[in-house]
């Protein structure tokens, strides 16, 4: 009976190992096998934007996000990249920070992490920047319409002025 217990285990020590491994196994490999399923997905989406075709390829990485979750923090990552890529007429800064700050929320270990949290400072300060350039502006053109203004109201007082010298001339 000691050899039948000891076999038995044997087995299910075995038995444990197995699930063990096999889980270690199934759940680092997700990310690999993630990674195979996806590429076709991310190479017709960086094919669009390298044609310029900016729309389409948002289009591909969202549905990305909805067809494989595990690889939605690089589709995230890079929808935030062409929202404010410099050659994207439609740039949106508002909508690439929403994407940096959801992939930090949804993905905190992600490996676009870090450059996440760059991209969000980065963008929080052109934002900072692009409302001081607006407020400037609206100074800027304030103070000319001033001058613009005074402009006038100079040549009126030199009109004025020499309709008096010339009144001045002709009295008796």
């Amino acid at each position: 009976m000691g050899k039948k217990q000891s076999g038995r285990r044997k087995h299910l020590y075995l038995f444990s190992a197995c699930v063990i491994i096999a889980s270690i196994l199934i759940c680092g490999c997700a990310h690999l096998y993630e990674g195979i399923v996806t590429r076709p997905d991310f190479e017709e989406a960086n094919d669009f934007l390298k044609r310029g075709n900016y729309k389409a390829s948002l289009v591909k990485y969202e549905q990305i996000i909805v067809n494989h979750p595990l690889a939605g923090d690089r589709a995230l990552f890079e929808m935030g990249v062409i929202y404010v890529y410099a050659r994207n007429p439609q740039k949106d800064y508002q909508k690439s920070l929403e994407c940096f700050q959801k992939l930090i929320k949804d993905y905190p270990e992600s490996k676009y992490r870090q450059n996440s949290d760059v991209m969000v400072s980065l963008i929080d300060e052109v934002i900072s920047k692009d409302k001081r350039i607006i407020t400037q502006r609206r100074q800027s053109d304030k103070l000319e319409q001033q001058i613009e203004e005074l402009g006038k109201k100079i040549e009126l007082m030199k009109e004025v002025d020499m309709t008096l010298k010339q009144k001045k001339q002709t009295a008796p």
